[in-house]
């Protein structure tokens, strides 16, 4: 039998050794933290200096970082600074400009290459206007290779220049971009740009470019530099067979210039262009023209259209407007329009435009219509107005009219017109109808009011009428209401009604309440104790 003997002596050594190397390793990670430490600190006191401008010291306090530091996480940044304090300094710069290059050229994923890199640019003008023309061709002979930041940048700079001189470079810029973000910004310097050769390339990239954002933002930079020939080149746009979209953008476009002939050519588009949206288009367009030639277009357009939306596109325009125009066409049309839609759409159109005209306008389309569409949107659009002729007109019609559901819009109207606060009014009608139905609709819209006095209206409706349907839709209106102040005479009725309807329905009503006070009653009933 063999004995395995505990040997000590080994498991200390194994133990001392892993000691050893734990504490070695806490020595590198110590010393690598306070190395990382003494960076930061010297990085901080570097960069005081640049804030406080003290661009020598700066320089100074940068170069002994970046020897004592090579691998800090700051080193690119200490690498920058120095570029950047020598051109503070004044030196060559030439020396400025191979700086920011090689710092470039190491760090191109640095937070700060893309300063770099507008800085170089600039010095390249800078060294092009001293003589050095080679130093112009970062610019104008940048090929497809290089680095597009560099050449958007380069672009931002040369944007910075004299209008005229650059207008060549841009042109020529945009002739050989490939990339899309190259040519877009391109287009929206030739928009700043007022000069009637940037326009005519904006026209022509509007019509060939292969990207349609590109097409769109020259056409929008089209309307932005304004002109004559700006005006003319969006109505060749909207003419020609290109895309919807494109048509469309020269077509709001043209909404915002200040052509004076744009009404009829506007008027004409919207009338006679077999592309319902472009023509719809155009009618909204033409709306935001304030002139009495563009109510006038408006007016043929509602008329004479191809398409049934244009029409109606061009009678909603017309209500914006409120003038004169506006409301003879809204009448004309609410009361011979050529088919109920438009008849429709024209009343309630007017419903919209607040004046004393408007509300004659709509009690005779009321009063002359016999098609309850249109009956119906007059009495709506009557509610909107609101004042003490309306209500009484309503009213009128709430408690005379023959037809039960025309009785009761002139109701829903009502309750618009005197903006939910009508409880006293939709008493007046309870009293005076002779319609169950209308009845019943004023006391719902009597439950919807949240103020005490809706509530004391219809506790008067139940102590008072005799009808016990009426007394009914009262009482389940009341258990809507979740108030305390329709308890007494819930149980009052649960209690001692004669109609076991109503004393089941009052039951019902006081567990919609559900207050500590309902609550209450309903004990109360349940173990009939009398009422005090």
């Amino acid at each position: 039998m063999t004995q395995h003997t505990f040997n000590s002596k080994n498991i200390i050594r194994q133990v001392i050794c892993l000691i050893f190397i734990l504490s070695f390793l806490a020595n590198i990670v110590y010393a690598q933290e306070s190395s990382h430490n003494a960076a930061i600190k010297a990085y901080e006191k570097a960069y005081g200096y640049i804030l406080d401008e003290k661009w020598s010291d700066a320089q100074k306090a940068f170069a002994d970082y970046f020897r004592q530091y090579p691998k800090s996480s700051y080193t690119d940044a200490s690498h920058y600074w120095q570029c950047y304090t020598r051109d503070k300094l004044g030196e060559n710069r030439e020396d400025i400009f191979k700086c920011y290059q090689d710092f470039i050229k190491s760090y191109p994923k640095s937070k700060w290459t893309s300063d770099a890199k507008s800085t170089i640019v600039n010095l390249a003008y800078q060294l092009a206007k001293e003589g050095k023309p080679q130093y112009k061709e970062l610019v104008r002979g940048m090929d497809e290779e290089d680095d597009e930041e560099v050449k958007l940048t380069a672009l931002y700079a040369l944007g910075n220049m004299d209008n005229e001189k650059s207008l060549p470079t841009l042109i020529s810029l945009y002739d050989n971009a490939k990339s899309d973000k190259l040519r877009a910004n391109i287009v929206y310097m030739l928009g700043n740009i007022e000069k009637p050769e940037s326009r005519k390339k904006l026209n022509e990239i509007a019509a060939k470019d292969l990207n349609p954002k590109i097409r769109k933002d020259a056409i929008y930079a089209l309307a932005n530099a304004g002109g004559e020939d700006a005006v003319s080149y969006l109505k060749q746009i909207i003419k020609s067979n290109a895309d919807i979209d494109i048509r469309t953008a020269a077509l709001y476009s043209l909404g915002n210039t200040e052509d004076a002939d744009i009404g009829p050519f506007l008027g004409e588009l919207a009338r006679t262009d077999n592309n319902e949206d472009l023509a719809k288009a155009a009618t909204y367009a033409l709306s935001n023209v304030d002139t009495k030639q563009a109510s006038k277009e408006l007016l043929q357009i509602m008329k004479e259209a191809k398409h049934r939306e244009v029409r109606e596109a061009a009678m909603y325009s017309l209500v914006n407007r409120e003038d004169e125009i506006a409301l003879s066409t809204l009448k004309e049309a609410a009361l011979s329009g050529e088919d109920e839609k438009l008849r429709v759409t024209a009343t309630y159109s007017l419903g919209n435009i607040d004046s004393e005209e408007a509300f004659v306008i709509l009690k005779e389309v009321f009063r002359t219509s016999k098609e309850e569409k249109v009956q119906e949107a007059a009495l709506f659009s009557l509610g909107n107005h609101g004042g003490e002729s309306v209500r009484d007109f309503l009213m009128d019609v709430a408690i005379n009219h023959a037809d039960e559901k025309i009785a009761k819009t002139a109701l829903y109207a009502l309750n618009n017109a005197s903006e939910g606060k009508n409880a006293d009014l939709m008493l007046a009608i309870i009293e005076k109808t002779k319609s169950p139905e209308v009845q019943k609709q004023a006391i719902y819209q009597i439950a919807n009011e949240d103020n005490p006095a809706a509530i004391k209206v219809l506790v008067k409706i139940l102590r008072e009428s005799h009808d016990v349907e009426l007394q009914h839709v009262a009482i389940m209106a009341l258990g809507n209401t979740e108030s305390d102040e329709a308890v007494p005479v819930l149980t009052d009725i649960a209690k001692k009604g004669s109609d076991k309807k109503l004393r089941s329905a009052a039951v019902t009503a006081l567990g919609q309440i559900g207050t500590e006070k309902a609550r209450a009653a309903l004990v109360e009933i349940l173990e009939g104790k009398p009422r005090e």
